[in-house]
Formats: C-alpha cells, sequence, structure tokens
C-alpha cells in the first residue's frame, strides 16, 4: 500500500486536471499549442560520424522529446507525472518505455509486412488518419486521468 504525503497527493490531483484538459485538447473541444521547440536533426552528423552512429543521434535527439515537434498531449502528460512523483529512476523507466511504445511499431512494421509499398501504405494511413488517432490519445489521456485521481485517492 503506497502512502502519499500531502504534497504528493496534491501533485498527483495537478496531473490528473492536465490530462484531463490535454484529453479535452485531443477531442477537438479546445485548442491551443503546446510547449515545442520546432528543430530539425543535423544531416551534417551523416557526413561527420557515419550512418550509424549518426541514426542513434537522430533517435536519441528525437526521441527525448523536449528537442523536436510535440504534436499530441500524452508526451506533457508523462513529463508532468515524473515532475509529479520526483522519483529519478521511475522517471527514467517511464520515458524508456514511452521510448518503446513508440519506436517498436517501426521497428517491426517492415519485419511485419512482406513489402516496402506496404510499410508506405502503413505509414501513410497513420498520418492520413490522424484525426482519429488524436482521439485515441484523448480518450487514453481521460483514462489516466481516472487513474491517476484513484492513485492519488489511495491511503
Amino acid at each position: 500500500m503506497i502512502v502519499w504525503s500531502g504534497a504528493a497527493r496534491i501533485a498527483l490531483y495537478v496531473v490528473a486536471l492536465l490530462s484531463l484538459i490535454l484529453a479535452v485538447r485531443e477531442l477537438g473541444w479546445i485548442k491551443f499549442r503546446l510547449p515545442e521547440r520546432k528543430l530539425q536533426t543535423e544531416k551534417v552528423w551523416a557526413h561527420q560520424f557515419g550512418f550509424v552512429l549518426a541514426s542513434a543521434m537522430w533517435g536519441l535527439h528525437i526521441g527525448l522529446g523536449f528537442a523536436t515537434r510535440i504534436t499530441y498531449g500524452g508526451f506533457w502528460l508523462l513529463v508532468a507525472a515524473i515532475l509529479a512523483l520526483g522519483n529519478p529512476a521511475f522517471g527514467a523507466v517511464l520515458m524508456l518505455s514511452y521510448w518503446m511504445g513508440r519506436v517498436l511499431p517501426l521497428w517491426l512494421a517492415p519485419v511485419l509486412l512482406s513489402s516496402s509499398d506496404e510499410v508506405f501504405e502503413s505509414t501513410e494511413a497513420v498520418f492520413d488518419h490522424g484525426f482519429v488517432y488524436h482521439r485515441l490519445v484523448g480518450i487514453g489521456l481521460a483514462w489516466s486521468a481516472g487513474l491517476t485521481i484513484l492513485l492519488a485517492m489511495s491511503a
């Protein structure tokens, strides 16, 4: 059983509120821009470090999320939860889990699909139906808000 301090409980309620606000945004009921840095990875890295090392550098640069475009609110909820809980080890595991969830579909798609045309078509399908993706993220954020409230209420 987890015992939360008063400050931790308040932080969790703030995270739950942020989750609800982001869910409403993703569902399209309100509109506001998310904080982001519109940066591109450095193309020159491929020439300086070779393609393999440059790919790893690009993955780290983009994968951290703070140095690239953020198009949905789930990332910021994750950051808020890590800050609220204040546990660096838990935060590192949570960010690694987030990264794996983002990269596994890209790694597995070529293996699961038989032709490169199918990979391209599946990627296009995701981008063509971005509104569906945002709605699903909104539902996930609403679910996260509920779970966070339950977590904060646990004694």
